[in-house]
């Protein structure tokens, strides 16, 4: 079976960052099925905690060894290089470190020498290193989780994949390039909880463009309509009370939010272990107001056998996939993530919510989570893979 290099300055381990969540599953689930997966990358997060859960303090980690370049592991059956650098921001990296990334890439391309280097960035770096590796005959493949690589050509790639089909629809479009779909791959044993308690209508990740303003409107409108529901926030890469007093009225300056007018909800800490939310969600919600190519957290409630309740947008509707309601949110919002919807453009939402508790929807969600089936979406990317290191190596080495 193909070697596969991973090749990013982005951690796979980045609790904050669903593209990294996805692409360690993928790689997983290649590996299960007898690739053999390394990764280079550094301590690059979306969040300066992303990386937290793995790794503990970074400064402390540093300190115990203080001469070490590289840091090794295996974990879940892929080995792990990381190249140790100072800030754990994209934009903070310096040339010399990008400069040390792409040299020590070389090292490990060499030494391991792969059939496939695939990951994600848009740096020189990056470039620089899809490059390389195209030159020495090795295929390569980009990774493409959400829609905002405008503008970027993907050169010194073969293939480039996205999840969904409506990013690949986005990208045919407005850039012209030719993106394969390959779904969403999730291993149903590390977020399905094994006991369920429903108790809470959930939201991860309070950001405005994950719609922190319907969420706020809807936890408040249903302290009148649905007295008995309790909602629960997951502060993954934002805060529910230091995003309050932002919110303001339509077309007003008025912020009428503060954390006392939410006795109906509860916070929680993000986490690297989601069956422990799951396991107490009723409804998942999902009211993006950017563009989201899945909406992974949609498929992993889905899994639990939980409805979700989201915005139709991107590739969220792909990803519920009738397995709960889809509304449109309202436009003003998405144009000011931080303007709240009115009464009348939050009624709908309370009504959708009022049915996705009170009604059976076990047949729907049955039905929906069919197109998160990680065998048979494994089985497929594992034959274009093979099928595309093949055909780069027959080009590579033909007699001329």
């Amino acid at each position: 079976m193909p070697k596969i290099l991973w090749m990013s300055p982005y951690s796979l381990h980045d609790i904050t960052s669903g593209a990294s969540i996805h692409c360690r599953a993928i790689l997983e689930s290649l590996q299960q099925r007898g690739f053999t997966v390394w990764s280079f990358a550094t301590f690059v997060f979306d969040r300066p905690y992303g990386g937290n859960a793995t790794f503990g303090d970074l400064g402390q980690l540093f300190a115990r060894n203080p001469q070490a370049k590289l840091f090794q592991f295996d974990d879940r059956g892929i080995h792990y290089i990381y190249l140790k650098n100072q800030h754990t921001a994209e934009m903070e990296r310096t040339v010399s470190e990008q400069n040390e990334f792409f040299e020590r890439y070389l090292d490990v391309l060499s030494a391991y020498k792969p059939d496939l280097v695939v990951g994600y960035g848009t740096g020189m770096d990056s470039y620089t290193c899809f490059a390389e590796a195209q030159r020495r005959g090795i295929a390569t493949v980009y990774f493409v989780m959400n829609g905002k690589h405008a503008h970027f050509t993907f050169p010194h790639l073969d293939l480039v994949l996205t999840d969904s089909h409506t990013t690949a629809q986005l990208y045919a479009e407005r850039e012209h390039i030719n993106c394969t779909p390959i779904g969403q791959f999730i291993e149903p044993k590390y977020v399905v909880a094994p006991e369920r308690q429903p108790s809470f209508v959930t939201l991860v990740n309070p950001d405005f463009s994950k719609g922190l303003s319907i969420f706020a409107k809807l936890a408040k409108a249903c302290q009148s309509t649905l007295p008995e529901l309790k909602f629960l926030v997951v502060n993954s890469r934002s805060n529910f009370v230091a995003g309050l007093p932002y919110l303001h009225e339509p077309g007003s300056t008025v912020k009428p939010f503060t954390a006392q007018d939410f006795p109906n909800v509860l916070m929680t800490n993000a986490t690297n272990d989601m069956r422990l939310v799951y396991a107490r969600a009723q409804v998942l919600l999902v009211p993006s107001l950017a563009y989201e190519s899945w909406g992974r957290i949609a498929s992993e409630a889905l899994l639990n056998g939980i409805p979700v309740l989201g915005s139709k947008i991107g590739g969220i509707p792909e990803a519920i996939n009738g397995g709960g309601i889809v509304l449109e949110p309202p436009a003003h919002c998405l144009q000011d993530f931080t303007e709240l919807p009115g009464d009348e453009e939050i009624a709908p939402w309370v009504e959708a919510l009022k049915r996705l508790v009170s009604e059976d929807w076990s047949a729907a969600i049955a039905n929906a989570r069919r197109n998160v089936d990680i065998n048979e979406l494994s089985s497929r990317l594992a034959t274009q893979l093979t099928t595309l290191c093949q055909q780069r190596q027959a080009a590579h080495f033909k007699p001329r």
